[in-house]
């Protein structure tokens, strides 16, 4: 639950939902088309997509505590229909957290067991209810109004589901997804790298989908997500190799950034929208390090502290936290991405 201590402070104390909140996340944003009936809206903690059936919405994760009035604005510029489902890729509160604003009477709540389990045990905002759950795999409706729920094992947690609208060719991948870089692992939640490549690999044979949308940050093709597949295999089989031969984290980082093909997931930019956090080269050496530790047997530990010494711009601490955030260390971990 450490994870959860700077975010359950801070909400506690008024968080808001527009404008940038007190951890530096970036404010609610105007609704997207995707594609079909699928659309997104972006800010205030993970993407939320917006799938309108024939009677009513569907909405995949809720963003922070709070963001359910603002997150309703949007839904209400395509659509009058009532909200008849939520469903959440996994357990954090950037993706949960409103749930029980927008989950009222008569809207069904679904999530994969693992994730279920972690939602109904509660945390500092409480047990979030859930209705309905699956194993591995499970279909909503039918025709324009189907939607396929996919897992495919550990990644960022234990519990990340794919949520796939065959009629908009779209699949929602959550935070094993997130920003088209290396994913965070969060081990506490049953989160694993070296799980991570078989996960997502099973995904993209299973789902034919050619629009992917991330957890947070914005839409990606079917080819951009293989070569998220391909560097995360390649990190995992170059940190077995570095630690056969005893070799370091930062060894193996310097061998990924040998293949051109790679050069996006390492780069020293900060991603709009990310200003909080690390660089995607701080994400792909944090990776490593937790690579390193579940090789060599030890408890995997949750790592957001990594700085980037070439990162471009250099950091500015977000506003309310002491100069800290979720890339100053360990224990500033408020939301999970």
């Amino acid at each position: 639950m450490k994870r959860f201590a700077v975010l359950g402070a801070i909400v506690a104390s008024g968080l808001t939902a527009v404008g940038v909140t007190a951890q530096g996340l970036p404010g609610i944003t105007d609704i997207e088309h995707v594609s079909g009936n699928v659309h997104k809206i972006f800010g205030a903690g993970g993407n939320t997509v917006v799938f309108e059936r024939a009677n009513d919405v569907v909405l995949v994760d809720t963003k922070l505590p709070g963001s359910g009035e603002a997150i309703m604005a949007e839904v209400r510029k395509i659509t009058d229909k009532p909200i008849g489902m939520i469903i959440n890729t996994h357990s954090h509160p950037d993706h949960t957290g409103s749930n029980n604003e927008l989950g009222g009477d008569g809207v069904q709540v679904v999530a994969q067991v693992n994730t279920e389990a972690r939602m109904t045990a509660g945390g500092p905002g409480g047990a979030l209810k859930v209705d309905q759950s699956f194993s591995r795999t499970m279909t909503i409706g039918e025709g324009e109004d189907e939607i396929e729920l996919y897992y495919f094992g550990a990644g960022h947690t234990d519990g990340d589901a794919f949520v796939y609208f065959p009629a908009a060719d779209t699949v929602m991948a959550g935070d094993v997804y997130a920003w088209h870089m290396s994913p965070l692992i969060d081990p506490s939640a049953g989160g694993s790298i070296l799980a991570l490549p078989t996960t997502v690999t099973a995904a993209y044979y299973t789902i034919p989908a050619e629009t992917w949308i991330q957890g947070h940050g914005g839409v990606s093709t079917r080819e951009e997500f293989l070569s998220f597949v391909t560097f995360n295999r390649a990190l995992v089989e170059q940190a077995e190799q570095t630690a056969q031969f005893g070799g370091t984290p930062e060894q193996a980082l310097a061998a990924l950034e040998g293949n051109p093909s790679f050069h996006v997931f390492l780069d020293h930019k900060i991603k709009p929208g990310l200003e909080y956090g690390g660089t995607p080269w701080s994400r792909a050496l944090i990776n490593l390090r937790v690579a390193f530790q579940e090789l060599r047997g030890e408890e995997p530990q949750l790592i957001m502290g990594v700085p980037d010494p070439l990162q471009d711009p250099p950091p500015a601490p977000p506003p309310g936290l002491g100069g800290g955030g979720p890339g100053a260390g360990p224990n500033q971990t408020e939301h999970v991405h």
